[in-house]
């Protein structure tokens, strides 16, 4: 198991001062270590960092960044790390190209502790990143092709990397989910020689990350693989649905309950302001019913305004909460020549409205005839509203062909 957590404390504007610490265990073996870095912002072209740490042995370090042109930037360093055998000083630099608008090259060297040569190239538009690289050095040499697919709607990266060198080779595929605002939840499934099969864990939350490296066995077998990749679905599905949804929901609805509450004299008063609106609407109402009805046209029987909820599984069917208003008066002033359009705009605006479920989604409900003929029909709370239906005219016409 991993655990890594790390702080920033802003100083200045140009100073920022990050604390940062690991904690692992393994086979009953635990170590760790904690870092204190300090960078300055010298521009919005070039920085500057000194970092120290403690656990594996003390050490520092020194890096720096620079913006060479339009395309070019340049970031590397040096760490000497303290060692009973004495100090092991390493160097490390990486050069960057952006090649294009959604790619970037990089070329990086690490000397000292470690003899590494590599080369990358990643390519990330909007719903898809590419991952090409090759390392050439101690102990190890290999090649890693890497593809994820982001899933927008969903909040959630799928993805599969092959990587193949002197070590063997494996094949990693996995997912990451957004749990919550400040949490992904990640998992992989590591197939390979001879590394075996493997599963991990990564829950992230803020600054915070744990991880679960589980070792299932020293062969790839079918079994270890399907339940590899099953039982983290499977128990995904179980927390989310037993566990988060309803404590989700639970917070949500406390939540509102006590801007319902703070809110109470602000709502009675909007409700005294509206009341008063359409009092003042009255005659006009009376006015443009009277000329509506005369004429067969649009006229309002009905229209609230508020917390309405469908019944999916029956359709047409309503559930109608008490945080909901009257607003017949005010809709049916809004009907000019047999038309009502209300605009692309929350209808709480409209005058003689008001928000009667603050924070919940609203819907506008209104039964009304056109021709003698009754109409229904319920909208969203920013969805337009044209009435009478397209398709009512059409149907008015066709009985008279």
């Amino acid at each position: 198991m991993q655990f890594s957590q790390s702080v920033d404390f802003p100083l200045t504007q140009k100073d920022t001062c990050t604390l940062s610490g690991q904690l692992q265990t393994q086979n009953g073996t635990g170590a760790g270590g904690i870092n204190l870095s300090w960078r300055h912002i010298f521009s919005h072209k070039s920085w500057a960092e000194v970092e120290m740490c403690a656990g594996s042995g003390p050490g520092i370090s020194f890096k720096g960044f620079r913006t060479l042109s339009k395309r070019f930037f340049w970031n590397g360093g040096t760490i000497l790390q303290f060692t009973p055998e004495g100090i092991r000083p390493g160097v490390m630099s990486t050069l960057a190209m952006q090649i294009d608008k959604y790619s970037v090259g990089y070329l990086s060297y690490q000397g000292g502790i470690r003899q590494i040569f590599s080369t990358q190239v990643i390519r990330e538009t909007e719903k898809n990143r590419y991952n090409f690289s090759i390392q050439v050095g101690l102990p190890h040499s290999y090649v890693l092709m890497q593809y994820t697919r982001k899933l927008i709607s969903q909040e959630l990266k799928l993805r599969i990397a092959l990587k193949a060198g002197t070590f063997g080779g494996v094949i990693e595929y996995g997912a990451e989910k957004k749990i919550s605002k400040f949490s992904n939840l990640a998992f992989s499934v590591v197939c390979g020689v001879p590394a075996g099969v493997k599963l991990k864990i990564r829950l992230t939350r803020a600054s915070q990350t744990y991880s679960f490296p589980i070792h299932l066995c020293e062969e790839v077998m079918p079994a270890p693989v399907f339940y590899a990749t099953i039982v983290p679905l499977v128990l995904y599905i179980v927390v989310k649905k037993g566990f988060v949804e309803p404590f989700i929901k639970e917070e949500k609805s406390k939540k509102l309950e006590k801007q319902k509450q703070d809110n109470f004299n602000k709502l009675l008063e909007k409700r005294r302001e509206a009341m008063a609106a359409q009092e003042l609407m009255q005659a006009t109402y009376n006015r443009i019913r009277d000329e509506e009805s005369n004429k067969k046209g649009l006229v309002i029987i009905n229209a609230i305004y508020g917390k309405i909820i469908k019944d999916a599984s029956q359709q047409g069917d309503m559930e109608i909460s008490n945080d909901v208003v009257d607003v017949t008066i005010p809709v049916q002033c809004l009907v000019k020549d047999s038309k009502l359009v209300i605009h692309e705009r929350t209808k709480s605006e409209l005058p003689g409205f008001f928000d009667p479920a603050l924070g919940e989604e609203k819907m506008l409900h209104i039964i009304y005839t056109y021709h003698d003929e009754p109409h229904e029909v319920t909208v969203a709370d920013h969805e337009p509203v044209r009435l009478p239906k397209t398709c009512s005219l059409m149907a008015k016409k066709l009985q008279f062909t």
